[in-house]
């Protein structure tokens, strides 16, 4: 867009203090920068100066227009609006999703998605459909109704036999079908609960022939490597034992396969010490209040602290219960990973990981502490992470380009872009031909009619503003604009915007 600051030969007259018209609500809508104003009589355009146009829009007969350094928003509408000569005169504001609400009928009973802010999450996306998370416990209802079209073949590692070859993952306590529904129990079907992520496939991986529910660690640690091996990218286990040394070998196992292990903390209500996997996601468990449960383990083997207590999910019955403990934190845990991960393709497990624990609520102690680990996990600000960082980046219209429609000779013109690779040299290119700047953006040619304009460095969000001088020399005229990044031969590229030079 044209930003004033760049322009600091325009001089305006500082405008008296009006009366606050607009004010502005934290989350809901705040200012911009912008104006949108409408004329009522023709002779209006002559109090709009050119250099504040970012766009007219015709069919509308607004112009949205960038504001001067020299006013804001309120100051800018009072003195358009004094002229008498405009219909309005209002903040182009920056407002926020209202958030995706599915219709399952219990949601309402899951207050952790209010808590941890799902439905705006949802916004970024619901899941795949091929994505794969895991649960390794005690089996899973298949036939259940909120379950059965997300599963894929899993495995009983009791048994040492894939689904595929015989293998029965049916539940065999209930645990199981309790976990893997806070995971991924399908949304928006009109059908009792709904998971962190909607749409990606679940995996059963059943560790126990026993109906008591009891496990051999080793039957549970092959279990997590066999669904690394066999394409699940998140697997929860939520079991006790995380206090044990093949907990942390195992985690670094399925990192290394680009995965990511979540354990449960354990309800036992004691301190651990002499452990913290550096490879494994491990979770206590919160109330809805904030606050850590009383049964939840603690410690610095503790990373993030999940909502885990009265969590309303699928039964074996086929039915729903309500259901308590870090068993339940976990799987929630592995819904928000899931999430992230399929949202950010390319990022590194590490990556996601770190990214989590960097959108979380600080709870407890300031900082990293032994309750709450990096704090409860912000959904939403996890998701918007995973998009803004990882989903931009490898692929063709993957960048977001924004900036004004009409350029004026002899002015800075400035383009902001959003979702390009983090830290990437982005540039900005130009044609005469909106085909020629497609090719060029693909193949880094450069040659007539195409060229770049010039290149900024993406910040650590993978945002950033190209901005460069509309030359007084150049035709009048369409051009066809869009950026790019050169990542090591892969090229990422935009939206092609169409401007047009006055």
């Amino acid at each position: 867009m044209i930003h004033a600051i760049l322009l600091p030969f325009l001089a305006f007259p500082a405008a008296q203090a009006p009366t606050q018209l607009y004010q502005e609500i934290p989350g809901v809508k705040e200012f911009s920068g912008r104006l949108t104003v409408r004329p009522s009589q023709e002779e209006a355009v002559d109090h709009i100066h050119p250099e504040w146009i970012r766009e007219f829009v015709a069919d509308t007969n607004e112009y949205i227009l960038n504001i001067p350094a020299s006013h804001d928003e309120n100051s800018l509408s009072a003195e358009l609006m004094a002229t008498g000569l405009f219909e309005y005169a209002e903040p182009d504001w920056w407002v926020y999703t209202i958030g995706t609400t599915p219709n399952d009928p219990k949601f309402s009973q899951q207050w952790h998605h209010s808590k941890m802010n799902s439905t705006i999450a949802w916004d970024y996306g619901t899941g795949d459909g091929s994505f794969i998370a895991c649960t390794v416990d005690t089996g899973v209802n298949t036939g259940h109704e909120d379950l059965s079209a997300s599963m894929v073949p899993g495995y009983n590692s009791a048994s040492n036999q894939s689904q595929a070859n015989g293998g029965d993952v049916s539940d065999v306590h209930g645990h199981g079908t309790n976990t893997i529904g806070c995971v991924g129990a399908i949304g928006d079907n009109s059908k009792g609960v709904v998971g962190m992520a909607w749409d990606i496939k679940l995996m059963p991986v059943r560790c126990t022939n026993f109906s008591s529910g009891v496990a051999y660690m080793s039957d549970i640690t092959d279990g997590a490597r066999w669904a690394s091996d066999n394409g699940a990218r998140v697997i929860g286990a939520s079991w006790s034992g995380v206090d044990s040394s093949t907990v942390g070998t195992t985690g670094t196992h399925v990192r290394g396969e680009g995965s990511i292990l979540v354990w449960a903390a354990g309800n036992d209500g004691r301190q651990i010490n002499g452990y913290d996997h550096t490879d494994v996601v491990v979770t206590a468990a919160t109330k809805n209040n904030d606050t850590r449960t009383s049964w939840s383990n603690y410690g610095n083997i503790v990373d993030c602290a999940v909502p885990g207590d009265g969590i309303w999910t699928t039964s074996r019955s086929g039915g729903y219960s309500s259901v308590s403990g870090t068993s339940f934190s976990c799987p929630i845990a592995v819904g928000v990973l899931a999430m992230m991960m399929q949202t950010a393709p390319n990022l590194s497990a590490d990556a996601i990981e770190q990214m989590m624990y960097d959108n979380c609520k600080d709870l407890g102690s300031s900082g990293d502490d032994i309750y709450y680990g990096a704090g409860r996990p912000e959904f939403d600000l996890c998701m918007e992470a995973a998009f803004l960082n990882g989903g931009g980046s490898g692929g063709a219209d993957s960048i977001t380009l924004t900036g004004p429609t009409g350029l004026i000779k002899g002015f800075t013109a400035s383009f902001d872009f959003t979702r390009a690779a983090p830290n990437s040299l982005v540039h900005l290119l130009y044609s005469t031909s909106n085909t020629g700047v497609t090719l060029f953006g693909h193949n880094f040619e450069i040659g007539n009619p195409w060229g770049v304009v010039t290149s900024s460095q993406a910040d650590s969000s993978g945002q950033g503003t190209l901005s460069s001088l509309v030359p007084p020399s150049a035709p009048s005229g369409t051009y066809y604009l869009e950026c790019a990044v050169n990542d090591n031969g892969t090229i990422s590229d935009s939206n092609l915007m169409t401007v047009t030079v006055f």
